[in-house]
């Protein structure tokens, strides 16, 4: 059944606001809408405002017309002026659903539509389907073409390596490694000849020197120098030469090292060359000595 109402509400749509200002915009109402309704179906509910004055600003508040009893679906402007509300009533029963609407900014209501709702008529013979069992997953495939394209690429670099060509001539033979004294030296040699010192660059020197002394005393003595801190460094100096003097040096040179790499202490001119050279002379008071030649048995 249809029903048609025609009212003449204020813009707010409460009879309260009737003493408003004559300035405020008034709306009358044309509604049809169908009174009966199912629960969970879509309805129409078709609004044809008459504003007043001309020109006034009506719209609808979507939002703010949906209720815990309807869920508003949407607010179409049809091309006769009118407007076409699609609700969703979910509540059975009767059923009271407002729309909300802003005119010139203001909150206005068109008047209440009212609609029986009743759930939807199922038949008694009407056949349920069971409930699906789950589905098998299917096989992963992608391993298995990993795994070939892997082993392909294994073949093709082993193809490549057996068809490398052959060295020419024999392999130059490779120079035996320096003793450990004379890489120091030569270590300390192409240090001065850098210029670090020269150029100011202390914490860079001093981090080359430190490293050129641990280097040797771990090939040395066997220890591993290049992962110790400063205090076991020259703990180990001092257990492996009876010379006092010695360790009491080398403590002293990674103790200023520390604050020129860490703390960033200005050195003295003439710190950086007598380091380096304690540490050659450390080099040298540690290098085993040849051995003395022989003497010949006097008949």
């Amino acid at each position: 059944m249809i029903v048609i109402l025609a009212l003449l509400l204020a813009g707010n749509g409460a009879a309260a606001n009737a003493a408003a200002p004559a300035a405020a915009a008034n709306v009358s109402w044309s509604v049809s809408a169908d009174t009966s309704a199912l629960t969970g179906s879509e309805t129409r509910i078709v609004y044809r405002p008459s504003v007043e004055p001309i020109g006034a600003r009506l719209e609808p508040d979507v939002l703010a017309s949906g209720t815990t009893s309807f869920a508003v679906v949407k607010a179409e402007a049809q091309k006769d002026g009118s407007w076409a509300w699609t609700v969703l009533p979910l509540d059975e029963g009767k059923l009271s659903f407002v729309s909300r609407w802003k005119l010139d900014g203001q909150a206005a209501a068109a008047p209440p539509v009212e609609l029986a709702a009743r759930a939807p008529a199922v038949p008694k013979d009407a056949d349920i389907d069971d409930i699906k069992g789950p589905l098998a997953a299917s096989r992963a495939w992608w391993p298995w073409l990993l795994a070939a394209a892997l082993g392909a690429l294994a073949w093709e670099a082993w193809r490549r390596w057996r068809a490398r060509p052959a060295p020419e001539g024999p392999a130059a033979p490779t120079e035996p490694p320096l003793p450990p004294e004379q890489a120091a030296q030569r270590a300390l040699e192409a240090l001065a000849a850098e210029g670090l010192w020269e150029r100011g660059e202390h914490a860079a020197y001093y981090l080359r020197l430190t490293e050129i002394l641990r280097i040797y005393l771990e090939a040395r003595f066997g220890a591993p120098a290049t992962a110790m801190t400063s205090v076991e460094v020259a703990r180990l100096v001092k257990s492996r030469l009876p010379d006092l003097k010695a360790s009491a040096v080398v403590r002293e040179l990674l103790n200023r090292a520390d604050l020129v790499k860490f703390a960033r202490i200005k050195p003295d001119a003439e710190d950086g060359p007598r380091d380096a050279a304690s540490v050659l002379d450390l080099v040298r008071a540690t290098a085993p000595r040849a051995p003395a030649p022989a003497k010949e048995a006097v008949s």
